[in-house]
């Protein structure tokens, strides 16, 4: 047989002003990732999903070969898309990606909220070469500019969609699906390329059906796993002394433990804390800087969360990439890949929720090919081993932290990501965005452009049908004489309403001012009262007064502080997560990385978990009149039996790895007897599980069956559920 002819030489493919730009930035060589990128991108015609490590090189290994190919018909439309969920990644990717294009006449352009008018007037009169942009203001480009569309993006080769894990288990990802289906109707010629970027995807099939539905066996994986690197870590646990009654103050008191421990451990150095909770961002700031001038150190903590205006977050940002060592206090708005320069140490206070949440804060560290990765955990354990309650006892956020880092480690395991195809909320605020693009539009046009299309596959003609009858009954959409769906008076105001574009919710916040600087907003049910003191932004401040007409708390700085409250819900477990706990605990594995009091609270634990019964699936009884039925399950397969006991009619109440149940343990027995003989329909869980279910930003708008139905597709999980049940003891 011939031999195989060897491949292509990767950098020789590459347009010549794509190459004089490597060779000014004085690249010795591509990285494999690239290497294979440019000669699949110019070689073929299929989508890609390229992986690899934060600061692997996947922004120019999609772009070198595309900027290669439309370097010679760059204007006259624009002829790449990146899609970014951040607008701050947007601002970042624009300048590195206007660096590549140095020799090339590829103009780069960016649209979001943030960009100016002349700007976005430019792109629609001289469309060409790149756009970086949102999912959200693509939506509002295909709704305010609908007459510019073919002509700005009649010419389109490709779409490249960054930290693209990020959109495959949200109602994000839908609506991004949702959006690029409905501008792909302004293409004319050839569907765009699709191209996905990501460090950390658990499960790539599914990303080969999001970028390519009809022929996922199409979409091309290139991964580059790069060189090892050498991962210094440490589990820190921190057990609040006080009693119950004072239980905030217990914690506060570990708080400043901890920041006392973060100084010690950040100090000199650039790094990234991350926190669940805003609240606590703030307080450990303002901790840390106040011990260290008490220490004769230079304070060095900054803050960065969503609640931040955009001018305090830039200067975060603009600091950790000086010269000067900072260390950022952080939730995940760092967690995507915004260049923030080098960072020595990754922090992470409290249990991460997921595997592919903390592999990828992880990945913020070590990107220097000499360094190591480094990552520091800090829990407040406020587990009681001499409590009544049996739960209480387990040390959970020391369970779960251990479990996420075991299954990252040693099993190499991910969350796989699966979209909720049956949202109704995101298809209602889709069938809203679509009349507002073209006017009005038949039933079946609709449901062909989003259902058929579009990502809402799964939901059927007839819940279409029953869909648009429940936004007809609340005026959201009237049909017209000749049959056309146009907007209600309920319609219009959601269509010129505040957060429109975004499928996301977007409470009413206040806006906490300063001297007529916007210092960023709080949420309208957490509004301190005049006179009261608060910790925002990294500085102390008092409430000067509220204005409730405008939005606005006013203050002004002072000594006093107090931690800001913030409204938020715990993040969803994988059951994976909670079974693996359940391991540890029952035989703690070698845990070199946890310090000695982690180590020996686990070893306690072991025996306690046994006494009480909590050791395995089990009914454990509490009383004669109170049952424990110890599940150790994730969130979707919890709210599942919670639902499933009430409908049978046991008082029912979540304890996290447990459901406690106002009944015998006779009586429980019997109801699970049933349940897994004679498994109820799913429409009954259902509406059982209404109460307790997430309540997403359209949702008022559906009818009780209708949002019965959404939730027993994407909240519940009956099989797991019942084969767990099946094994109860």
């Amino acid at each position: 047989m011939p031999e195989e002819a060897p491949a292509p030489n990767a950098f020789d493919l590459l347009a010549p002003g794509v190459q004089r730009r490597l060779w000014d930035m004085k690249w010795t060589e591509l990285r494999p990732i690239q290497a294979d990128a440019i000669r699949a991108v110019l070689g073929s015609r299929d989508d890609l999903v390229l992986m690899a490590e934060t600061a692997g090189g996947k922004t120019e290994a999609a772009f070198l070969p595309l900027l290669s190919q439309i370097a010679d018909e760059a204007l006259g439309s624009v002829r790449v898309v990146y899609v970014g969920p951040l607008k701050a990644l947007i601002n970042d990717q624009f300048s590195r990606i206007e660096d590549l294009c140095k020799h090339l006449e590829v103009p780069v352009h960016r649209w979001h909220g943030d960009v100016g008018e002349a700007a976005r007037r430019t792109l629609i009169q001289q469309p060409g070469g790149v756009l970086l942009i949102t999912p959200e203001s693509i939506e509002s480009l295909l709704v305010n500019r609908t007459a510019n569309l073919s002509g700005v993006f009649g010419g389109l080769r490709a779409v490249v969609i960054d930290e693209l894990h990020a959109f495959l288990d949200a109602s994000r990802g839908l609506h991004l699906a949702s959006v690029l289906a409905r501008l792909s109707r302004r293409v004319s010629g050839d569907r765009p390329r699709m191209i996905g970027l990501s460090a950390t995807i658990g499960d790539t099939d599914a990303a080969r059906r999001y970028l390519s539905p009809d022929a996922p066996e199409r979409v091309r994986v290139i991964t580059d796993p790069g060189e090892t690197k050498e991962l210094q870590m440490r589990l820190h646990v921190y057990r609040p002394a006080g009693s119950p009654d004072a239980e905030d103050d217990a914690r506060q008191l570990s708080l400043h433990t901890v920041a006392a421990d973060l100084v010690e451990h950040c100090h000199g150095r650039s790094n990234l804390v991350f926190c669940n909770a805003k609240g606590d961002i703030e307080l450990l700031a303002d901790e840390g800087n106040t011990i260290a001038r008490a220490s004769g150190l230079v304070p060095s903590f900054v803050v960065h969360h969503g609640s931040l205006s955009r001018e305090i977050r830039d200067d975060t940002e603009s600091r950790m990439k000086s010269e000067r060592p900072y260390t950022a206090i952080c939730s995940s708005t760092l967690e995507m890949g915004i260049d923030i320069g080098s960072v020595h140490t990754v922090g992470q206070v409290g249990p991460p929720w997921g595997v592919a949440s903390l592999k990828q804060r992880l990945g913020r560290s070590g990107r220097r090919d000499d360094e190591p990765r480094r990552l520091r955990m800090y829990v407040i354990e406020d587990a009681d081993p001499h409590a009544e309650d049996p739960v209480h006892r387990l040390p959970l956020r020391t369970l779960q932290s251990v479990a996420v880092v075991e299954l990252m480690l040693r099993e190499r395991w991910l969350e796989p990501p699966a979209l909720p195809e049956m949202d109704l909320s995101t298809l209602s605020q889709q069938v809203v965005a679509l009349i507002a693009e073209r006017g009005g539009v038949t039933p079946a046009a609709a449901y062909e452009q989003l259902c058929v299309r579009g990502p809402f596959r799964a939901v059927e003609t007839a819940v279409f049908a029953d869909l648009l009858r429940s936004l007809g009954a609340e005026d959201v959409i009237e049909q017209a004489p000749r049959g056309e769906l146009i907007l209600g008076l309920e319609g219009e105001h959601i269509r010129t309403g505040r957060g429109f574009y975004a499928v996301f919710d977007t409470p009413v916040e206040y806006r906490l001012v300063h001297d007529s600087r916007e210092l960023g907003t709080l949420p309208s049910g957490a509004v301190p009262a005049e006179d009261d003191h608060l910790i925002f932004a990294g500085r102390r401040w008092k409430v000067v007064s509220v204005d409730a007409d405008r939005q606005t708390i006013y203050v002004q700085p002072a000594r006093g502080r107090k931690r800001p409250l913030f409204l938020g819900s715990p993040g969803h477990v994988h059951r994976r997560i909670r079974e693996r706990m359940l391991e540890v605990l029952i035989d703690p594995p070698p845990l070199p990385y946890a310090t000695g009091p982690a180590r020996e609270l686990i070893a306690a634990s072991t025996s306690a978990a046994e006494q009480s019964g909590y050791s395995g699936r089990r009914l454990t009884p509490m009383s004669d009149s109170v049952t424990d039925l110890v599940t150790w399950t994730g969130t979707r397969e919890q709210l599942t039996i919670l639902s499933m006991l009430s409908a049978a009619g046991l008082e029912v109440t979540d304890k996290e790895v447990s459901i406690r149940c106002r009944a015998s343990v006779e009586n429980v027995r019997s109801v699970l007897e049933t349940i897994t003989d004679y498994p109820p329909p799913i429409e009954t869980i259902a509406r059982a599980a209404i109460q307790r279910a997430t309540l997403h930003k359209y949702d008022y708008l559906l009818s009780e069956e209708l949002r019965g139905r959404a939730i027993a597709a994407n909240d519940l999980t009956l099989d797991s559920a019942l084969e767990l049940l099946r094994h109860i003891s």
